[in-house]
């Protein structure tokens, strides 16, 4: 809604923000849900702003890549994965069989997706120093979703929340929010205490867009 009114948003590289995980897969499921409803519900209500606003091109193409060609994304990938792949193992993905360019696009495709797999794992291994022995735990499970099954099933779940978010919203029966059951911070690092008030940064109305410590005044 602000770019749509004109306004910039800008990044701020002192900012800093926290998340503790959902306590199950319950919680887990709701909090996913309310996110992919949120998205939709934007995404329905300002694509036709978003196609026709007075933005820029840059913006335009940045909100439509963002809330709108995700959907066909999602199609895309549950395409490769659910159809694609069981097809292969009727027909072998053989050039004289698919031609030459499927044949080729489709390995060239397996072969890519294999850096993610494999890049996200080798930073998961790299924590271990820094993270303790729980990142032993957290290196299988990388494995484990980032590999093209992982990825795969992670598809199927995003389609089963995009397809409850969709009769939702069309519906009606949006129902009230439920808190989400989140683990304890002290367990993940969060600081327990809130932090001192004059450690946090502000940018004060007169500056030209540099922080400055709380207690500084601005030329």
């Amino acid at each position: 809604q602000q770019l749509l009114d004109g306004r910039n948003i800008e990044f701020c590289a002192e900012s800093r923000s926290g998340e503790l995980a959902p306590m199950g897969c319950g919680a887990c499921w709701k909090q996913r849900l309310r996110w992919t409803m949120g998205w939709d519900e934007t995404s329905l209500k300002h694509s036709k702003a978003m196609a026709g606003g007075q933005v820029n091109c840059r913006a335009r193409c940045g909100l439509l890549w963002t809330f709108v060609v995700r959907w066909f994304l999602q199609m895309l990938t549950v395409g490769t994965f659910w159809i694609g792949f069981p097809l292969t193992l009727i027909w072998p993905l053989k050039a004289e069989i698919w031609g030459q360019l499927i044949t080729r696009l489709a390995q060239f495709c397996f072969i890519a997706g294999m850096g993610p797999w494999l890049f996200a794992t080798l930073e998961a291994v790299f924590q271990i120093p820094h993270r303790g022995k729980q990142s032993c735990i957290q290196v299988l499970f990388v494995f484990i979703v980032a590999s093209p099954f992982g990825f795969a099933g992670f598809s199927a779940f995003n389609v089963a929340q995009q397809t409850v978010s969709f009769y939702r919203i069309f519906t009606g029966t949006v129902s009230g929010w439920e808190v989400t059951a989140r683990g304890p911070a002290a367990a993940l690092g969060f600081p327990i205490q809130p932090e001192d008030s004059r450690n946090i940064l502000r940018d004060p109305d007169s500056d030209d867009g540099e922080l400055g410590d709380s207690g500084s005044e601005s030329d």
